[in-house]
């Protein structure tokens, strides 16, 4: 079976130039993309595209583009999960100019940057792994002390506009936030109806997410044997036990390394990451 890749495609370059580009990509892309989904979030100074396609990154349709518009540069990026790869390459005047590909991390838990903050009386304020899947693209799981849902992020290139979209019990996007990210508004919209995930997106977040709380996470409707000495480790710290609790042992390092009376944060995050967890406690988080 072909491997599913993420992909994302950015072009740069004078307006008029990209308008026209736009319109001719239109029209390859509806001749060769007739079951794959290819999602437009354009710019006010770039087009962006956001590829799932399955075998390999179509840049036969790009270059063609390209050697079309030389002046305009396209910029591909792509994510291949299964087989723990990225890469990024430079079409200018339909040559591929530079291309770079580097492994990834394949697991779940730690192999994938997350965040973890408790309040101080041991209420999870928020659980959340991230995985970038394109050049402006983040899907990622997170959690609270009463809810959980799937995240997918896009950030439009070239601008601070960011959307994200979150599940709520089903495999379908439920609720969107558009916004700024520099002016921290956003508006939120429940969506009607619902928007399907992909088959092969929500089975890759799935996994990830049953890991995650695999390693970090207990939930009070969990067998009384587990919860018994969970719950009784809580009362020995003086916290209170919620629906989703961060695992004893994971408090205990965390407790190591933070102050009495203060929140407890383990931060595995990337530097490119943390916009995204700000985001997610602008919007999902503050929705309660």
């Amino acid at each position: 079976m072909s491997l599913l890749i993420h992909a994302t495609v950015t072009i740069t370059g004078e307006e008029v130039a990209r308008a026209a580009c736009e319109a001719r990509l239109r029209r390859l892309l509806s001749i060769q993309f007739l079951k794959d989904e290819v999602a437009e979030h354009h710019g006010a100074d770039a087009l962006c595209y956001d590829l799932k396609v399955e075998g390999g990154i179509p840049f036969p349709v790009f270059a063609q583009a390209s050697q079309e518009f030389p002046a305009l540069s396209f910029v591909a990026e792509w994510v291949n999960v299964a087989a723990g790869e990225k890469g990024l390459a430079t079409i200018v005047n339909g040559r591929v100019t530079g291309q770079t590909t580097e492994r990834i991390a394949t697991g779940a838990g730690d192999d994938h940057p997350i965040y973890v903050e408790v309040g101080p009386d041991g209420k999870l304020t928020l659980a959340l792994i991230l995985l970038r899947t394109g050049r402006a693209e983040w899907r990622g799981y997170a959690l609270t002390a009463t809810r959980d849902a799937l995240l997918h992020v896009l950030r439009l290139p070239e601008s601070g506009a960011v959307e994200l979209y979150a599940t709520e019990g089903a495999a379908e996007w439920e609720y969107a936030w558009r916004g700024d990210i520099s002016s921290g508004s956003f508006d939120l919209e429940q969506l009607e109806p619902p928007v399907a995930i992909e088959d092969a997106d929500y089975q890759e977040l799935e996994q990830i997410a049953r890991r995650f709380v695999s390693d970090w996470i207990w939930f009070a409707s969990e067998r009384s044997d587990v919860t018994a000495v969970e719950s009784e480790r809580y009362a020995r710290y003086g916290y209170t036990v919620s629906k989703a609790n961060v695992n004893s042992t994971r408090l205990h390092r965390m407790r190591a390394d933070g102050g009495a009376g203060q929140s407890l944060i383990h931060n595995a995050l990337g530097q490119d990451d943390l916009w995204v967890r700000d985001l997610v406690f602008a919007t999902w988080v503050a929705k309660d």
